[in-house]
């Protein structure tokens, strides 16, 4: 008897889409909702920057509680959050706070240029995140066929060597651009103009991955 592992698969890719969205919700949507709804409210900046950590801190914590581990999103999200209450506590200048989102511009842009690399030196990237995808999909033995590929087709090589160089050259531009725009512009836009910048250039760089994938048969 067969038993199909499509709906385990379907479930496990749904956990995970609903987690992401959920912690984009926490910690990205409602903070800059707070902000702005304190600040129409005539709450100084330095408390409406505040309470979007106080916010999204519990969460994370949660997280990590049910989880019973601290993965690497948890880390960061965390180290971002300690960055931004121990800066708070040092300065009563609405600045410092804002601090944490070039904090968290530096990381994705580090993960950028790691993405690079590994375009050059040894396997790229792409490689081992598709991996990780295609076990969530296919299960175990399915996710080793699709890294299997790499031994035996040119074109699946170079097409994770492209798609990760996309993504790195996007990553560690977007990084960039985020401090600039944080240090630049006055304080009550920068949230909601690096929000929509950072979302606005991911959306188009999921767009041509979808897209860039089906094209070269690369979709875990």
């Amino acid at each position: 008897m067969m038993i199909d592992e499509k709906p385990t698969a379907d479930a496990g890719l749904r956990r995970v889409v609903r987690a992401n969205v959920i912690a984009v919700v926490f910690e990205v949507v409602v903070p800059m909702v707070l902000f702005y709804g304190l600040r129409a409210a005539g709450v100084s900046q330095w408390w409406a920057l505040m309470s979007g950590v106080l916010v999204a801190g519990p969460y994370v914590v949660w997280t990590i509680w049910r989880n019973r581990r601290v993965d690497l999103v948890a880390l960061v999200t965390l180290s971002v959050l300690v960055l931004s209450v121990v800066l708070g506590l040092l300065s009563d200048d609405p600045r410092t706070l804002v601090i944490r989102e070039g904090w968290t511009a530096a990381l994705g842009g580090l993960f950028g240029a790691w993405m690079l690399v590994t375009v050059f030196l040894g396997r790229p990237a792409q490689l081992t995140l598709g991996r990780t995808i295609a076990e969530v999909k296919r299960g175990a033995e399915g996710a080793a066929a699709w890294a299997g590929r790499w031994d035996t087709d040119a074109r699946f090589r170079r097409g994770l060597r492209v798609n990760t160089a996309a993504w790195g050259a996007v990553l560690l531009a977007g990084a960039v651009v985020h401090v600039v725009l944080v240090y630049a512009l006055p304080i009550d836009l920068i949230s909601v103009v690096t929000t929509v910048v950072w979302f606005a250039s991911l959306a188009g760089l999921i767009a041509w991955h979808v897209w860039y994938l089906k094209k070269e048969n690369l979709d875990a």
